[in-house]
C-alpha cells in the first residue's frame, strides 16, 4: 500500500510540475523581454545576479522536492483524496441507515461540526504521515521512481490516474446513492 500511495503522490507531483511550467510560460516570456532592457541588465550586474540565477531560484521555489510549492500542493492533494474517500464512506453510511446525519453536524452552534471537521482531517494526516512524510520517506521513493524505465513509469502513471479518477468517482457516486435512498 505504501508503494502505491507514493506512486500516486509522485505522479501528482509530476502533474503539478508540468502544470506550473505551462502556467508560468507566458510570464517567463515577458521576463525574458524585460531582462533585455539595459537598465535591468545593469541593476542585475550590480547585485551580482543574472536572469539565469533568477530563473534557477524561481525553479527551485516551485519544484524543490523538500519545500517547493509543487510538493506542498501535491501533499495537500494527497490529503484531499483521503478526505473524499472518508466523505464518500460517510455518505454510504447515511444511505445504509437511511438517515441524514450531516444536518446534526451543521446545526447553528453545534460543537459536532468541529468534531466532524477534525475527524475528517486527522485520518489523512495520520495516513500521509505514516506512508509519505515521516522521515521524508517519499523522497526515497521519488528517487527510486526517477530511475525506473520509462515503460514502468508510464504504467504507474496510468494506474495512479485510475486511482485518482476512482476516488473522485466513488465520492460523486456516493451522492448519487444518497439521493436515491429515502432519508428520515
Amino acid at each position: 500500500m505504501e508503494r502505491i500511495w507514493n506512486y500516486v503522490h509522485y505522479f501528482i507531483y509530476q502533474f503539478e510540475r508540468n502544470a506550473s511550467k505551462i502556467i508560468t510560460y507566458p510570464i517567463t516570456l515577458i521576463f525574458d523581454l524585460i531582462y533585455k532592457i539595459p537598465f535591468i541588465i545593469n541593476v542585475l550586474k550590480k547585485k551580482n545576479s543574472s536572469p539565469q540565477e533568477i530563473r534557477v531560484a524561481s525553479e527551485n521555489a516551485l519544484n524543490n522536492r523538500v519545500y517547493g510549492q509543487n510538493i506542498i500542493i501535491s501533499g495537500i492533494q494527497m490529503g484531499g483524496l483521503i478526505i473524499l474517500l472518508e466523505y464518500g464512506l460517510f455518505n454510504i453510511f447515511q444511505a445504509i441507515i437511511g438517515k441524514s446525519l450531516i444536518q446534526i453536524f451543521w446545526e447553528p452552534g453545534s460543537p459536532y461540526k468541529w468534531i466532524f471537521i477534525i475527524g475528517l482531517l486527522v485520518m489523512p494526516w495520520i495516513i500521509n504521515e505514516k506512508l509519505l512524510f515521516k522521515n521524508d520517506k517519499y523522497l526515497k521513493y521519488f528517487d527510486e521512481f526517477d530511475k525506473e524505465p520509462k515503460k514502468i513509469r508510464h504504467k504507474w502513471a496510468w494506474i495512479s490516474f485510475g486511482i485518482v479518477v476512482g476516488i473522485l468517482s466513488f465520492f460523486i457516486l456516493s451522492f448519487v446513492l444518497i439521493t436515491n435512498v429515502s432519508m428520515d
